[in-house]
């Protein structure tokens, strides 16, 4: 793999983003939502950059998704349409809200509790209440209140609420989207959305009306839909993929995303024969699955294993071979979303490696747009 003169002169570690790769899956999850009647709300806690989350509101998403309040406060300048997927529970954090939703066009947040309801209720006012979204609990026992009675009940308690406009519903399976087997994903997304089914169908027999479905991820894209009762999904890996997201099972031929992130390393130290140092540790990548793989053909095979927070060594098969110090070294990034908040920007490339644009990622963990 030739790299560009542009590269070899980078301070390496960096992200490197292939333009032509991201906008392909840009367009081919569009494509995917409106060929089947689904509202595409991306999650930008993958990439945290207010570019990319404009890019695919350009290309037909209808919003974002932002994990955070903080998140949110910082891509706003970006979108009109927000939903913040876990819940917000003090009065600080209503009032950041409530100035939040006078910034942009749409601001909606997720309820799971009963006491966390009457105290946003409370923090806005009829003349513009705040859109919410019941979180249920796919059994992941993170956020979510349980499918019960009582999700039922605080349902009703927000559809009631003059001051919070109830939409539907958030059901986030977390859990399945990295199932390896197709099979046994499918199997256990068609079980969650049969549940929740059934719950939309007692809501709405009970006169709460539940337009908004919403949920899904990258590794059920193609499995969520086919319940009938998403409407819209708010997968986030998918413009750039990653490790894990490449080993696991798909329905058809390869990969329905194409790789499009790496990391650019540079070999520092090669003083021992079958052995190098590249200057991307513990800092450049997510560590709590896979290791980071080499994408670069350096003449001999070699595998990748931390070294620390600024190194990491290159193994190779042949002990003998001696590696050249200077030379650029790409990786295929382990998990992209924890991997992105170590970075600070993006570097576009084209098919040549050459560098087109730099994307500043805005809303890193630990940036804080309003008070903590």
């Amino acid at each position: 793999m030739k790299l560009s003169a542009a590269l070899l002169n980078l301070q390496t570690p960096v992200l490197v983003l292939k333009e032509r790769q991201f906008l392909h899956n840009l367009q081919r999850m569009a494509t995917h939502c409106q060929n089947r009647g689904l509202a595409l709300r991306p999650h930008a806690k993958t990439h945290k950059c207010g570019r990319v989350a404009a890019r695919q509101v350009r290309q037909g998403a209808v919003g974002i998704c932002c994990a955070t309040l903080s998140e949110a406060e910082l891509l706003a300048d970006f979108v009109n349409s927000i939903l913040i997927t876990s819940p917000i529970v003090s009065n600080s954090q209503f009032e950041r809200a409530r100035q939040l939703q006078s910034r942009i066009k749409e601001l909606i947040c997720v309820v799971d509790s009963k006491s966390v309801a009457k105290r946003m209720a409370a923090t806005f006012d009829a003349t513009r209440p705040l859109k919410v979204l019941l979180d249920l609990d796919p059994g992941m026992h993170r956020t979510g209140i349980p499918i019960s009675d009582e999700a039922l009940r605080l349902a009703n308690t927000l559809h009631q609420s003059p001051s919070l406009d109830f939409c539907g519903i958030q059901c986030y399976a977390g859990n399945l989207q990295h199932v390896n087997s197709i099979e046994d994903r499918r199997k256990r997304v068609v079980e969650i959305w049969q549940r929740v089914a059934e719950f939309k169908d007692k809501m709405e027999s009970l006169q709460i009306p539940c337009g908004v479905v919403s949920g899904g991820g990258t590794g059920t894209h193609d499995l969520d839909w086919q319940s009938g009762v998403l409407n819209e999904l708010q997968a986030g890996s998918y413009p750039f993929m990653d490790l894990e997201y490449m080993a696991i099972e798909w329905d058809g031929d390869g990969l329905p995303f194409e790789p499009s992130l790496h990391v650019l390393t540079t070999i520092v130290s090669a003083n021992t024969p079958g052995l190098a140092t590249v200057d991307a540790g513990l800092k450049a990548f997510s560590t709590e699955s896979v290791v980071p793989t080499i994408a670069t053909d350096l003449g001999s095979t070699a595998s990748y294993v931390f070294r620390g927070d600024e190194h990491g060594a290159l193994v190779f098969e042949d002990a003998e071979f001696k590696a050249d110090v200077g030379t650029p070294v790409l990786m295929s990034v382990p998990h992209c979303d924890p991997t992105i908040n170590l970075h600070n920007e993006f570097l576009i490339v084209d098919d040549d490696w050459e560098v087109i644009d730099t994307w500043h990622i805005d809303a890193r963990s630990g940036a804080r747009a309003g008070v903590v």
